[in-house]
């Protein structure tokens, strides 16, 4: 594997130097900060010259908005990671103990390792069976972390049926340790989950998460210089074909008015990922309302946000915030999330503001046809107990140093 850097990806061609323009627009543009452009040029020359930030490092979301918005068609967010990198390095404490528990397979007990361990031996047999890879075949589903969180409801879905499916437990694709600014980390799960794919006969990999979906897709060929040898789609794009050639139509139907909450990598995955969010979500019943910030200006729910300013623990709530308070302006009762981490983040600030959160892709197959019969929001309930459980050991240790 071609192993870069994230500033590699900054300018994936090398012309920086002549294509960046210094314009500032990426930080004009940002939904979160709105620099005027005296500022913005002062920020991204600070950026480029590898100076500390103003407001940059201090404000950022990561959400990768930014990328968007350049002129010449860099990618912004890769010089942010790449400072915020250089920040966590120059620390010398590195990235906390209880954030390296997210990380999938370092040979060290991880919150999803922990969590397949304590489900019921019916759903460990699934997963299981989903360390081999299927015989080959067009299409096969791909469940990352999240979705071995939830095994029965993938493996009995009569919606995903036809799809072969392949999921090993230490299969990731790396997206936590790459936006908490650990390069290498994310390097080594990368090379690993690249030689579990490598057995895969198959034209097209239906990734179950939109995280996959982005990181195999994007992140992967942009900042390691890895092309996976089929197709990738997510499987919200998958079930909207099935919608518009007639091969899938709704059972049941879901009469809420929901805000549907965009995820980060949506900016990422472009139009068609939206339009197939929304005219799902349309075609199981649902009214969507849009929330004032949204596509390509979207906010974020404050998941990575915690990688800002030493890692202060309280940022995260401050991002999830914003956007609750955004459903609240859109006159919706409850939030619709197709991201399984932005339905961590906002599920609690959601139920204080007296709003309901809802996981989108369970309800899209709920109206399609299946009986969801462990809601995603149980075992995510239990994912958080369990980090917030290594938090507490974090801090213990922390103040008897």
């Amino acid at each position: 594997m071609n192993n870069k850097s994230y500033m590699d990806a900054f300018d994936q061609k090398g012309k920086s130097e002549k294509i960046c323009k210094n314009c500032g627009l990426c930080l004009q543009k940002c939904p979160v900060m709105r620099m005027d452009k005296h500022e913005a040029i002062s920020e991204h020359t600070r950026l480029r010259n590898g100076d500390d930030t103003l407001r940059v490092l201090q404000e950022c979301d990561f959400c990768y908005n930014c990328n968007t918005y350049c002129p010449h068609g860099l990618n912004p967010m890769a010089l942010i990671m790449a400072r915020i990198s250089d920040r966590i390095k120059k620390s010398g404490k590195g990235i906390p103990e209880y954030l390296q528990y997210l990380f999938v397979g370092r040979g060290e007990p991880s919150v999803f390792e922990d969590l397949y361990k304590m489900l019921p031996e019916e759903e460990q047999s699934v997963l299981d069976r989903w360390e081999t890879p299927p015989a080959k075949c067009k299409e096969v589903l791909f469940i990352g972390c999240i979705g071995r969180e939830i095994p029965l409801e993938i493996e009995h879905s009569s919606v995903l049926k036809e799809l072969p499916k392949y999921g090993p437990r230490i299969a990731c694709c790396g997206e936590l340790p790459f936006r908490l600014g650990d390069f290498n980390e994310f390097s080594r799960i990368a090379e690993r989950t690249m030689t579990l794919l490598s057995k895969l006969q198959t034209d097209r990999l239906v990734c179950y998460c939109g995280s996959c979906t982005h990181s195999f897709m994007n992140i992967w060929r942009q900042y390691l210089g890895v092309t996976l040898p089929f197709e990738i789609v997510s499987v919200w794009e998958w079930l909207w074909d099935k919608v518009r050639n007639k091969e899938l139509v709704a059972r049941r139907t879901i009469a809420k008015k929901i805000a549907l909450s965009d995820s980060c990598y949506g900016s990422e995955l472009g139009d068609p990922f939206f339009a197939a969010v929304r005219g799902l979500h349309e075609a199981a019943g649902f009214e969507v309302v849009e929330l004032q910030n949204n596509r390509y200006d979207n906010h974020c729910c404050g998941m990575v946000s915690i990688v800002r300013n030493d890692f202060d623990f309280m940022q995260p709530l401050k991002a999830a915030q914003r956007k609750i308070g955004q459903v609240m302006e859109s006159g919706a009762p409850g939030v619709a999330c197709y991201c399984p981490g932005c339905l961590t983040r906002l599920a609690g600030p959601a139920k204080k503001a007296e709003l309901e959160s809802r996981y989108s892709l369970e309800d899209i197959l709920w109206a399609f046809g299946d009986d969801c019969e462990v809601p995603l929001k149980k075992r995510l309930s239990l994912q958080s107990k369990l980090v917030v459980e290594q938090f507490q050991k974090y801090m213990a240790r922390s103040s008897s140093q």
